[in-house]
């Protein structure tokens, strides 16, 4: 059951990490597609603008709560370091019922939830009311899968804290799977329309929370058995921490997802068209991007077991962040490279090129170069949120997103009248990479940051 000491991070074992976890973390926005993809081919263009209001909305609610996911992340990856096995299981326990609780909160209040939604993104805003009717019946189907998509959150983020991102692909993977089916099911077979897309949706996010519950009990059973090395004394223990950092990388989350829906929120104001056609880009430019979530995750596993090692802490933090950067570097080159020779490509199987969604492709083409620098501009951004959330730092991780924010907002009031839409892109990049760069910049070398890790 007890592991061994940990190891220095090497290029393969940081890609043995990586690799799973960016593809798990391109299902999202996969999804995402994937709905973009049907609709277009299965609904009217006020469907897709009624999704892609949605899709902020459940943005702002879901991306909120992935702080579960990063906090348990590093305190796993320090516990396991320390190779403190009750700990471990204490953290599985701690974020499940956590993540359930939030997500029945979420459910019971999707009233008011669907009423600020209508108020700040359809009445105050160019959206039609054809738009804001799908976004509502949208909301009100999906908000019923919230308890398994956040208690499912919590254990990912207890599978990555231990390096096992196989499971966490198999979780996102299979998920994915069960909403492609049962989306071209509902909506294209059925003629459901945008209320069988968010029911596909819910059902695929609770068959997540299932293949979750199982991975779980087979890492268990790897551990020296499911029912084994329990003790109720120490589920309270750690609580404190928990809860700090959960707070301060929820306001860090807050705040970026304030972003995504601020973007849907002022592309509205450029009519459906334009609002379907930044959707579309949106969801393309995270599913190429969020690969650079997995030498992140690799960064995390590898910097939290370093913090929580009693020994060689200096030689296992410099491999984590020096090996996972390599990875991070060659991928966000590569994506770049992608978007700069079939980007037109890319949105035009997205979309399709029917009479139907034509303006749709051909506004989105306008504005694909803004898509193409993402990848280099949020590469820093990503690799170092890695580190941070490993080494469980989250104020720095608060403090930081917070001046980018005020810096989109800012670039928007600057930028959205004389440029337009490319006003708000040229925004959101600017946001995108001031992240990365303020985190460099909040860099204090590698003793300080080991040794405020706990305390961060």
């Amino acid at each position: 059951m007890s592991s061994a000491a940990p190891q220095p991070a090497t290029l393969r074992s940081a890609f043995a990490i990586a690799w799973p976890a960016s593809l798990a973390a391109i299902i999202t926005p996969v999804l995402g597609l994937t709905d973009v993809a049907v609709l277009a081919r299965g609904a009217e263009a006020e469907a897709l603008a009624g999704a892609s209001l949605a899709g902020a909305v459940f943005s702002l609610l879901y991306w909120s709560f992935s702080f579960l996911r990063m906090s348990l992340s590093g305190l796993v990856a320090q516990a396991l370091g320390a190779d403190d096995e009750g700990m471990l299981r204490a953290r599985l326990v701690q974020g499940a019922l956590f993540g359930f609780a939030v997500g029945l909160l979420l459910l019971i209040l999707q009233a008011p939830i669907i009423a600020g939604a209508q108020l700040f993104l359809v009445d105050t805003s160019e959206a039609s009311a054809a738009a804001g009717d799908a976004m509502r019946s949208y909301i009100g189907i999906r908000i019923w899968g919230a308890p398994a998509v956040i208690t499912t959150t919590a254990l990912l983020g207890w599978f990555t804290g231990q390096g096992r991102t196989g499971l966490l692909m198999a979780v996102t993977i299979g998920t994915a799977s069960v909403n492609a089916v049962l989306s071209i099911l509902f909506v294209l077979v059925f003629g459901w329309g945008i209320e069988g897309l968010a029911l596909a949706t819910a059902l695929a996010e609770l068959s997540g929370l299932l293949i979750g519950l199982g991975g779980a009990a087979w890492v268990l059973a790897q551990r020296g058995g499911v029912l084994a090395h329990w003790s109720r004394a120490r589920m309270r223990d750690g609580l404190g921490a928990l809860l700090s950092l959960n707070g301060d990388i929820f306001v860090r989350t807050l705040l970026l997802d304030s972003i995504f829906v601020s973007f849907a929120r002022f592309g509205a104001d450029f009519g459906d068209v334009t609002l379907a056609a930044n959707h579309v880009l949106l969801n393309l430019v995270l599913a190429l991007t969020l690969f650079l979530d997995g030498p992140a995750i690799a960064a995390e596993t590898y910097v939290g077991q370093a913090v929580g090692s009693k020994t060689r802490r200096e030689e296992l933090f410099s491999a984590a962040w020096r090996e996972t950067a390599k990875i991070a570097g060659a991928m966000a080159l590569a994506l770049f490279l992608l978007l700069v020779l079939f980007g037109d490509l890319l949105l035009s199987l997205t979309v399709g090129e029917g009479s139907d969604t034509a303006a749709v492709l051909a506004e989105a083409k306008r504005f694909l170069p803004w898509a193409v620098l993402m990848p280099l501009a949020t590469a820093a951004a990503y690799h170092l949120d890695g580190i941070y959330i490993g080494a469980t730092r989250g104020a720095a991780l608060r403090n930081t997103m917070a001046v980018a924010t005020a810096l989109y907002f800012a670039a928007v009031f600057l930028l959205r009248e004389p440029l337009g839409n490319h006003g708000l892109w040229a925004a959101f990049v600017l946001f995108m990479a001031a992240r990365g760069v303020l985190l460099v910049l909040t860099w204090r070398g590698f003793r300080p940051l080991l040794s405020n890790a706990s305390s961060g």
